[in-house]
């Protein structure tokens, strides 16, 4: 199925046209932590990796296969990430990413995804 939003009607499009904190393979090795998780019908895959320092994440990027709003929440999430405390990153909820990108209700399960995913990553830092 094609999506026919704008970036008006969803914000979470441009994200997806443009990420910026989508994971080089020949930089995965650098990360200090990594965690992944999909959906129930492997339709949609998401791996977070992070890099902290005393506490403070210094930068995170992503590997996401699946609909375009799985990449767009995986983005997003990278940059909220960067200079955050890893206690911070472990609070974050649901109800951020749906408030940050405008998520409609049957789009909720991407920021599940990428939340899962950040739990494995949080685990190794």
């Amino acid at each position: 199925m094609r999506s026919t939003a704008t970036p008006a009607e969803a914000p979470w499009l441009g994200r997806f046209l443009r990420p910026r904190h989508a994971a080089c393979e020949c930089d995965i090795i650098q990360w200090k932590g990594s965690g992944e998780a999909d959906t129930p019908a492997a339709d949609a895959h998401c791996r977070l990796f992070v890099d902290a320092a005393e506490g403070v994440i210094a930068s995170a990027a992503f590997a996401a296969f699946g609909p375009p709003v799985v990449i767009a929440c995986a983005d997003w999430v990278c940059e909220w990430l960067s200079g955050r405390t890893i206690d911070a990153a472990r609070s974050l909820t649901v109800r951020e990413f749906e408030q940050a990108l405008v998520l409609a209700p049957q789009e909720r399960y991407a920021g599940l995804l990428v939340l899962d995913a950040l739990t494995g990553a949080l685990r190794d830092v």
